[in-house]
């Protein structure tokens, strides 16, 4: 009987050392990756998920740029600026602000012009040749270089319109079809443009300082699309 009890207890021992063994084992695990999709080519395919983002295309995301203003929309204009300085001094403080402003030289109309003109011929040569001919007949003119009237002859632009209306009288009695043209005398101003929504951010104490430090600033407002840069 006791040679059983001890056969039993060294049976567990034994068995209980090679369980602590097994566990203490280095375990080599051999991994089978299955096979991939391939392309006809013998390439393999990978999934998106697969690849590194180090590998993947990087693009370029443009810069988002400013939208115009719809047609029939007003900007609000500040100005005119006798020196750009005094200008570019203001749209700081509108940065400054977070109000958005641009220092732009705007064509304003001035005073009415009357010109007495011929319509342009169908080409330079033969408006020379005709401007030869005036000049020969002793008619004070020239060719008109550029412009909607371009390669007409112009007699004259006056600011009154009785003298332009008497010069083309004189030109008709000597059978010569002058014409007149009321426009515009144009020149560029500086002003300030200010986009849809802008000037009602400012609070009255910047209109305040401002009227303080430029008293002959004037606030208009205009389509924007007659203000669009080139």
């Amino acid at each position: 009987m006791r040679w059983i009890v001890l056969a039993l207890l060294l049976a567990n021992i034994g068995l209980y050392a090679w369980f602590r063994t097994a566990d203490h084992a280095p375990v080599t695990v051999t991994q089978t990756m299955p096979a991939g999709p391939q392309s006809d080519g013998g390439e393999q395919i990978r999934l998106l998920s697969e690849v590194s983002p180090d590998e993947l295309p990087r693009t370029k995301k443009k810069p988002a740029q400013a939208a115009e203003p719809p047609p029939g929309q007003l900007c609000t204009m500040l100005g005119p600026f006798a020196e750009d300085y005094q200008g570019e001094d203001i749209v700081q403080r509108l940065k400054a602000l977070q109000v958005q402003g641009e220092l732009r030289d705007i064509e304003m109309a001035g005073q009415m012009r009357y010109w007495v003109y011929l319509p342009p011929m169908d080409t330079r040569r033969e408006a020379f040749r005709k401007l030869r001919e005036l000049q020969g007949a002793g008619v004070d003119s020239y060719v008109i270089p550029k412009g909607s009237l371009a390669n007409g002859i112009s007699f004259g632009i006056f600011s009154e319109r009785e003298r332009a209306e008497s010069l083309a009288g004189e030109l008709h009695e000597r059978n010569i079809a002058a014409q007149t043209r009321e426009e515009p005398q144009t020149y560029l101003e500086s002003w300030i443009v200010l986009p849809p929504g802008e000037v009602e951010r400012l609070a009255d104490d910047f209109w305040a300082q401002l009227q303080v430090e430029y008293p002959d600033l004037d606030r208009r407002q205009n389509l924007c699309s007659e203000l669009q840069s080139d």
